[in-house]
């Protein structure tokens, strides 16, 4: 009959069980680090397979129901080295079950018997489930689930790769359930798992399991473990599947399970030489059977997930066997070199790092981002070097922190607060390894902020900005202080990625622990991160009291970066707000203030916030001067901020009347994006785009930027608002170069991705009617969208514009129909709006529209025979635009003809 279930062995599995139970390790260690192929020998005892033999004689004789208990054995299903598996038949439950007997020593019984009991409250679909346990003299007996099927040994034979894979992942799933409470099976192998005829695999003969030893590296950390242990361990296990820690006599922890499943698995792969093993699925492989449990995976769940990247798949969802081979294998290698580097002096660094996001369980990530969309692809090929860069950098600065302090040069005190600030820095990174797990196609951007927002690893050296004049906490307050500032940490790496929920909820705990502490410099931080959160939740109200507390509690606890940070994120709060009037209060003695602190950043920041509020209130040249000075400094910062600060290019380019400098600030600010983000980035696209609507004159140029700006908006599929507006840029600058077949086709992009209810493409109806040669049609599309956008007291200048776009719009449809008498008022109110517009926002889309409005209206006073002058003054001032701008040549001849002939009378 098949094999039914827990503990049936081969006579070659019966060779290699070992039941070693009461062998000092030491004794093992003298094997040569291998554990020998024996059974330990036992008191001489009547086994229970005696015991039932017995009783089955004597059941033949007198007619008696063999049975153990109240269980009433069928049949010997197996055996091995750790018991005997029968089935039987519960009469009180009316089922079959599978009951087995394990003999142990006396003194061992309660131990065996707490371990049965704590398997039986694992539940778990590919976990056996135990019904009942028991003990009869030496013996305990165990009754669990019958189940009938093969061994996973029997079964992967002819089997294909994927179904091993599901197989194995199954399996690899029980064995994380019993990580997780608490037990470590110790004896994984492919005997010891069965796949039933439902196809669900189930890992039996937790004979062996135990309790989970506290994790090495937290042994190491508290300086509990090492050396030799001179009282007996617990060994068990089959060798060929052993850990070596486990063969030496060490405490079992889950490392070890994934030893042997790795050992396991790698048999199952390379069982058949028609089947190749894929290089990803050997990387995997060796470092779940790597020999230092450190080097292996941080867990159960983290090996699972790496097998779980498999490259055909990610393929199918657009990233490259090369990325996720690439990446796999640099993992690999950092996890080899942090153990050639493991004996030196200070040199626990890497470790760490690692340890925040597992090198190999990162790049699984990075492939899996990679396979989300084609920016994914350019991301995860980016976020590789800036991460291995990063844990290059963290670790080299703890190395020189411990190495500096050994050699006598930095104290304990400032050997604490560089480890206290690389500790959050490992925290951050933990939050991006969170982010970049659970992020979707729409997320990916936020994770290209986040890792630039890491904070920068050389900072940590900075002796100046660790010895400032913040008041020391209390000893006892170190630690509840330093768990504090790594959720300020988290909270900032949160805001970065647009997690504006979970940073404000990390933010709030962390200012609520920060109060009940008392400590004012990391209750400040607390409320700057949480006023930063409010800020862009969008209530300033909220914002403004926590910023304003921040400031106040940094001036008077000696953190002021902190204070003017929050300061000046608070001035621009109320500066864009309705009631700006009191935002710059107090600027004179933060300024001054500003002047000696060390922080680039907070002076950048600073300057360019108030630059923007006097920007708002039309200060111009004050806002320039501010802007200036912002840019100077900014241009020495380097790492988390930087990315931040590239918005003082824009805002000093939107304050400056030189066109030259202006274009070459836009252009510096997105090659900057690019460089930080990627080239595909929503920042960097956006930057582009307002350089092409801002800066650049010539049609043909602008035409050409904006119109890669809109195909590659159209990679990240929910921007399709801007992307609308993109592509209605593009048929605005296709049709001045008088191309209205391209300017068609981008108009039809923009209706696809803005539909019918975005406001930012009520143009397009009216457009499309017109250069498809249907002016009427036109006329009542511009007339309708502007019966809908009727003026408002006191709008937004950009509600002003689009009304006057729609104008134009209008007065150019009636035109083409042969009417000027009914195109002027339209084009005379477009050009009442425009002109101001152009004056004050400077912005070449604007500029254009002018120009156009301009040469409209010369044409249609023409032919009404308008008066001469104001003709010419209309021609000579749309020429003045339409030349360097490239337009068409007949239209300049006409235009040009209209600055020195006099129109006829009508």
């Amino acid at each position: 009959m098949a094999p039914l279930s827990t503990g049936e062995h081969s006579a070659k599995d019966l060779a290699e069980q070992t039941t070693v139970e009461d062998r000092p390790a030491r004794d093992l260690a003298a094997d040569g680090g291998v554990m020998s192929a024996q059974i330990a020998r036992a008191r001489p005892v009547e086994s229970p397979a005696l015991v039932l033999a017995r009783a089955r004689v004597g059941g033949a004789l007198f007619g008696d129901a063999v049975g153990l208990g109240r269980f009433r054995v069928l049949e010997r299903l197996g055996g091995g080295g750790m018991g005997v598996v029968y089935a039987a038949y519960d009469p009180e439950l009316d089922r079959g079950v599978a009951l087995k007997t394990v003999h142990v020593p006396h003194i061992g019984r309660d131990i065996a018997l707490a371990e049965a009991k704590a398997l039986a409250r694992l539940a778990h679909p590919n976990v056996v489930p135990v019904f009942d346990v028991g003990a009869s003299g030496d013996h305990v007996y165990i009754v669990m689930e019958l189940v009938r099927g093969e061994t996973l040994r029997a079964w992967v034979q002819g089997k294909a790769l994927p179904e091993i894979l599901d197989v194995y992942r199954q399996a690899g799933q029980a064995l994380a359930a019993a990580h997780a409470a608490g037990l470590v099976h110790r004896d994984f192998k492919p005997d010891n798992a069965i796949v039933g005829t439902d196809g669900r695999a189930r890992v039996v003969d937790f004979g062996l399991a135990c309790e989970a030893a506290p994790d090495p590296a937290t042994d190491a950390a508290t300086g509990a473990g090492g050396g030799e242990t001179s009282s007996p361990v617990r060994v068990g296990g089959t060798p060929r599947y052993m850990a070596p820690e486990q063969a030496a006599g060490a405490l079992a922890t889950p490392a070890a399970d994934q030893y042997s499943f790795g050992v396991s698995l790698g048999e199952a792969l390379r069982g058949d030489p028609g089947r190749p093993v894929p290089r990803w699925l050997e990387l995997v492989i060796e470092r779940a059977t790597a020999a230092d449990p450190g080097a292996r995976f941080p867990s159960m769940p983290a090996l699972l997930r790496a097998l779980g990247a498999d490259p055909a798949r990610l393929r199918r969802r657009g990233a490259t066997a090369a990325v996720i081979a690439g990446v796999v294998a640099a993992a690999f290698a950092i996890g080899r070199s942090g153990l050639i580097a493991a004996d030196e002096p200070c040199s626990g660094g890497g470790r760490l790092i690692a340890a925040a996001w597992p090198p190999l369980a990162r790049e699984v990530g990075l492939a899996r981002i990679a396979g989300l969309s084609p920016y994914g692809v350019e991301l995860a090929a980016s976020l590789h070097g800036q991460l291995d860069d990063h844990a290059r950098r963290w670790a080299a600065g703890h190395r020189a922190a411990c190495l500096a302090h050994r050699r006598g040069e930095q104290s304990a005190a400032l050997l604490d607060r560089r480890m206290g600030c690389l500790d959050r820095g490992r925290s951050a990174l933990g939050a991006l390894a969170e982010i970049a797990g659970s992020a979707d196609a729409r997320a990916l951007p936020g994770v290209a902020r986040a890792a630039r927002a890491l904070p920068d690893p050389d900072g940590c050296a900075d002796v100046r900005a660790l010895t400032d004049d913040v008041e020391p906490p209390p000893p006892a307050l170190a630690g509840p202080i330093a768990a504090i500032e790594r959720d300020v940490e988290r909270a900032g790496i949160q805001l970065a990625a647009g997690r504006t929920d979970d940073a404000r909820g990390e933010a709030g705990r962390a200012v609520a622990a920060a109060r009940a502490l008392g400590y004012r410099p990391v209750l400040a931080e607390a409320l700057l991160i949480d006023g930063r959160a409010w800020v862009t939740f969008a209530d300033p109200a909220a914002a403004s009291l926590r910023l304003g507390e921040a400031t106040a509690l940094g001036l008077s606890a000696g953190s002021e970066a902190v204070a003017i940070e929050a300061w000046a994120r608070r001035a621009w709060v109320e500066g864009t707000g309705p009631h700006p009037e009191a935002a710059l209060d107090g600027f004179a003695v933060i300024d001054a203030l500003a002047g000696r602190t060390p922080s680039a950043f907070t002076r950048a920041l600073l300057h360019n916030n108030v630059g923007s509020v006097e920007l708002g209130r039309g200060h111009r040249d004050a806002a320039r001067g501010l802007f200036e000075r912002a840019l100077d400094d900014a241009r020495t910062v380097t790492g988390a901020s930087a990315v931040e600060l590239i918005a003082i290019r824009i805002n000093t380019a939107l304050a400056l009347g030189d066109p030259e400098r202006r274009d070459a600030l836009l252009a510096g600010a997105h090659a900057e994006l690019a460089r930080l983000l990627g080239e595909h980035h929503p920042d960097a696209l956006s930057a582009q785009f307002i350089r092409a609507s801002t800066t650049v004159v010539s049609f043909a140029r602008a035409a050409e930027l904006v119109t890669a700006v809109c195909r590659a908006r159209e990679l990240h599929s929910w921007l399709a608002a801007v992307t609308a507006t993109c592509w209605l840029e593009a048929a605005d600058l296709d049709a001045e170069l008088g191309d209205r077949t391209a300017a068609l086709a981008a108009l039809a992009r923009a209706r696809r991705f803005g539909g019918t209810a975005n406001p930012d493409t009520r143009e397009c109806a009216g457009y499309e009617a017109l250069w498809r040669g249907d002016p009427a049609a036109a006329a009542a599309a511009f007339a309708g969208q502007l019966a809908e956008l009727a003026p408002r007291a006191d709008e937004p200048w950009y509600r002003s514009y689009a009304r006057a776009r729609l104008s134009l719009g209008l007065g150019r449809a009636l035109a083409a129909q042969h009417r000027p008498d009914a195109a002027a008022d339209p084009l005379e109110r477009a050009l009442a709006v425009l002109e101001p517009l152009a004056r004050d926002q400077r912005q070449v889309a604007i500029d254009r529209r002018l120009g156009r409005a301009r040469a409209e209206l010369a044409r249609v006073r023409a032919a009404l025979g308008g008066p001469p002058d104001a003709i010419r003054a209309l021609a000579t001032d749309a020429l003045a635009w339409l030349r360097p701008a490239g337009a068409p040549a007949a239209e300049l001849a006409e235009l040009a003809q209209l600055t020195v002939t006099a129109p006829s009378p009508r």
